[in-house]
């Protein structure tokens, strides 16, 4: 069983979605894609196996992370991820938009834990042929861990087929 922490920003604005609209604005989002129920990707959990892929246990990101007592919002999003990616055995980064400075620090944080890490980036937005418009932190995460795919794909919908088609 290969557990999975997904990391790319969202398709919807954080500042659009609240606790009543969340799974109407994220019925579409990679992670709801990815999980096959949009209601499993709102709120943290144990992990979540694919619908479409008995392989794959997702175990993260979720679009609300659990709460740690005496910690502030963000605090909690970050023990809580990276935690996540603690528990993970392959990290996919989607690079393909514009990407969260929490991305980068996701897909760093990884490379040092020497997680087996798959990148997605688009073809068409970079002027070097390295890895996309952040080679930079790419190639820091290469030089801190060899595990590191990056594959360029045109859509999000070739992602969700990349890990529908996962094996151990």
């Amino acid at each position: 069983m290969i557990k999975m922490f997904y990391s790319g920003t969202y398709q919807k604005r954080h500042e659009l979605i609240n606790k009543d609209n969340v799974c109407e604005m994220l019925k579409d989002d990679v992670r709801s894609k990815i999980v096959g129920d949009v209601k499993k990707t709102v709120y943290a959990s144990k992990g979540v196996q694919l619908k479409d892929n008995p392989n794959v246990l997702y175990v993260g990101g979720f679009y609300y992370e659990k709460e740690h007592p005496g910690k502030t919002d963000c605090e909690n999003v970050v023990i809580e991820e990276l935690g996540q990616i603690d528990r993970c055995d392959l990290i996919v980064v989607n690079l393909r938009n514009y990407s969260a400075i929490a991305s980068i620090t996701e897909l760093l944080y990884g490379a040092m834990k020497k997680k087996r890490i798959v990148i997605f980036c688009d073809p068409k937005i970079t002027s070097y042929k390295i890895s996309g418009e952040y080679w930079f932190p790419i190639l820091a995460a290469k030089m801190l861990n060899k595990n590191i795919e990056v594959r360029f794909v045109e859509s999000d919908d070739e992602v969700v087929e990349y890990i529908k088609n996962l094996n151990k």
